[in-house]
């Protein structure tokens, strides 16, 4: 959930007096929702303050390896050139690799390729095993991926916060360009319905994906020939409708709050089998 600006203000106050890192007070101020709880249940764990003195050396890390990546021209902000440049030393191709995606979504990147030095602290810090250079991050990345492709909370938070990226400085803008979102399911969608367990798994039983590479070939080609932007509401629910679809076509709801986008393509694989 994303976090209010009441919530910023609160967290920010959290970290004032109690000198701990962004992501110990968001832990605290999220859980706590108001900051005389927070502090209050912060000074009652010993365990909380001891490791601060430790997170606030990691954060002094993570905010040295932000500065080295900023933007001249604008710093306040890691910028495209920045960004290909960690790129480089994470061997990341961010043409190719969706684990970019998950930084994306995990350290509050609004816009592809740029990132504000608070939520790219505090999100690296979330991470488990006390990341603070640029080495422990790249360590991290194969289990991002796998994380990617077998929970489904996460493949949907990731994907969801994709639409928003792939939108560029375009902020009312409320559909993506065809050629843009193809390239987008072809990244994210094959990967998940191949892994085991499958972050696609067939809900409600997270059983196997019901919905293969076949139908996913399909859903290319009909989109192809309707050749039209995609809604946020198409690209959110598909994910929904690959997860609960059974192999047939056969169990799904027409009368159901689908957009009318996913009804023609139900349509258009019961065609397509009937007349194969």
């Amino acid at each position: 959930m994303p976090l209010r600006n009441k919530d910023t203000a609160t967290i920010a106050d959290f970290r004032e007096i109690t000198g701990c890192s962004t992501a110990d007070a968001t832990r605290y101020v999220k859980k706590y929702k108001n900051l005389e709880a927070a502090l209050d249940a912060y000074y009652n764990d010993p365990s909380a303050q001891s490791q601060s003195s430790g997170n606030k050396g990691q954060e002094k890390k993570l905010g040295e390896i932000w500065e080295k990546y900023k933007d001249p021209s604008d710093p306040k902000l890691i910028k495209i050139d920045g960004t290909m440049e960690l790129c480089e030393e994470l061997e990341v191709d961010p043409s190719s690799d969706p684990v970019l995606f998950c930084l994306a979504a995990d350290l509050g990147s609004k816009v592809t390729g740029e990132w504000e030095k608070g939520p790219f602290v505090a999100g690296i810090a979330s991470y488990p095993g006390g990341i603070d250079s640029v080495a422990k991050l790249k360590s991290h990345l194969p289990a991002l991926r796998q994380k990617l492709n077998t929970d489904s909370a996460y493949f949907k938070k990731v994907y969801v916060h994709t639409f928003v990226l792939a939108k560029g400085q375009d902020f009312g803008a409320r559909t993506l360009p065809l050629d843009t979102a193809i390239d987008l399911w072809t990244l994210f969608i094959p990967p998940a319905l191949s892994a085991s367990p499958s972050a696609l798994s067939h809900f409600p039983d997270n059983s196997a994906p019901q919905f293969t590479h076949t139908e996913f070939e399909y859903w290319i080609e009909f989109m192809k020939q309707k050749g039209k932007a995609v809604s946020k509401d198409t690209w959110s629910l598909f994910v929904d409708f690959v997860r609960s679809i059974d192999k047939d076509f056969k169990e799904y709801d027409d009368e159901g709050a689908w957009p009318s986008t996913i009804d023609d393509f139900v349509d258009f694989v019961r065609n397509k089998r009937a007349a194969a």
